[in-house]
């Protein structure tokens, strides 16, 4: 018992800690730099709505505004169906860079896309979100990154704060998975993307199911086609935080449901004969961590069980039931600080993946999204 409990341990452990070690240390190995040059291809930015009229002007005002050339950059507004004023909204803007897109039944954002992108007269594809609020350079940082022919796909982050105000309230884990994906990126692809700001060359598009998950399986397309996914640390958008535990958990069990369906669907790329590094990343970065509920209920069972025998496993539970303790304090808007967020959403994540996984199980799968604002 004692050694499937620190096994268990040493599991859970693994994707937040054994496996961020070693990727600077494969840096330094295996690095594999990519060109950055001061290009200007043409660019389609599509954005994605679904009953946005609070915020859709404000999106289209601030793609106007970014510093890059008129001539080359459309914006693609694509409705999915929406019922209140997100459409006469678009309609009101005159520059002809804006053109609207409606469907009028609601297909899901990723049949959306295949419909829009064949269209789009961009070299560059860029997908974003109508609340995802870019700084004016992006763009040119953006597409830099396409001055090295083996880049296929282009992914920034989300920073979460007020743009206007200066205001930067990025957690930890958003930092995390920046961080992570940095180091990846300097050593093969980094796996997956960032659904507010990433783009890829549209010659490269391949059409997806209606149930996948356009910022995961974009970039697998893209890597089994020979090229490069990388993220540029200058390229991000802002958003608002959102503390609202139950709207993320909802996000989180509609985003690893999805996710875990395409990992079914493309195990090729678990095979490192072919995709090398990546192999590597997709295990380490998504199955493992994916995994860590069960290694934690694992833990958490064995230490019951190992109670008794020892003052350490006394001390072990106790540490554990702490933790426990300020993440519900923390969902229930009991206490509030930077350790109870922490708790608070890593409980959250580890909730939505166990849900996500029976979902999985029971072949249910999602293709409408709504968004949480």
């Amino acid at each position: 018992m004692e050694m499937t409990f620190w096994f268990s341990v040493a599991l859970s452990l693994y994707s937040y800690v054994v496996f961020p070690l070693s990727l600077p240390v494969l840096a330094k190995l295996a690095r594999r730099p990519w060109n950055k040059g001061d290009i200007q291809p043409t660019v389609s930015m599509v954005i994605s709505v679904y009953n946005e009229e609070r915020i859709v002007a404000q999106k289209i005002e601030n793609a106007l505004a970014l510093d890059y050339p008129t001539e080359k950059l459309e914006i693609l507004v694509v409705s999915d169906g929406s019922t209140d004023e997100t459409e006469n909204i678009v309609r009101g803007f005159s520059d002809a860079r804006v053109v609207l897109k409606p469907f009028q039944e609601r297909s899901g954002k990723t049949a959306c896309l295949n419909r829009i992108v064949p269209s789009a007269r961009g070299d560059i594809v860029l997908f974003t979100d109508a609340n995802s609020m870019f700084p004016r350079h992006v763009l040119k940082n953006l597409v830099r990154n396409y001055a090295d022919p083996q880049v296929g796909l282009v992914t920034g982050w989300t920073r979460y704060g007020d743009i206007d105000q200066g205001e930067d309230t990025t957690g930890i884990y958003s930092r995390f998975e920046k961080w992570t994906k940095t180091q990846e990126s300097r050593i093969s692809s980094c796996v997956g993307a960032d659904g507010a700001v990433f783009a890829i060359r549209k010659e490269l598009y391949s059409t997806l199911r209606d149930d996948d998950i356009n910022d995961f399986v974009i970039p697998l397309h893209v890597i089994r086609q020979g090229r490069r996914v990388v993220l540029d640390p200058d390229v991000y958008c802002c958003e608002r935080s959102a503390d609202d535990a139950g709207k993320e958990y909802q996000r989180q069990v509609r985003i690893t449901t999805r996710t875990l369906n395409a990992i079914r669907r493309n195990l090729e790329f678990l095979n490192p004969l072919r995709y090398g590094y990546f192999s590597y990343f997709l295990f380490s970065h998504k199955i493992m961590r994916f995994l860590v509920p069960f290694f934690l209920l694992a833990t958490l069972g064995c230490n019951l069980m190992l109670l008794g025998t020892s003052h350490l496993y006394s001390f072990t539970l106790g540490c554990q039931l702490v933790f426990y303790a300020a993440a519900l304090s923390g969902i229930f808007g009991i206490t509030r600080g930077k350790i109870t967020n922490i708790a608070k959403f890593f409980l959250v994540t580890m909730m939505a993946q166990l849900t996500a996984w029976f979902r999985n199980a029971a072949g249910i799968s999602d293709t409408m999204w709504t968004p949480q604002r």
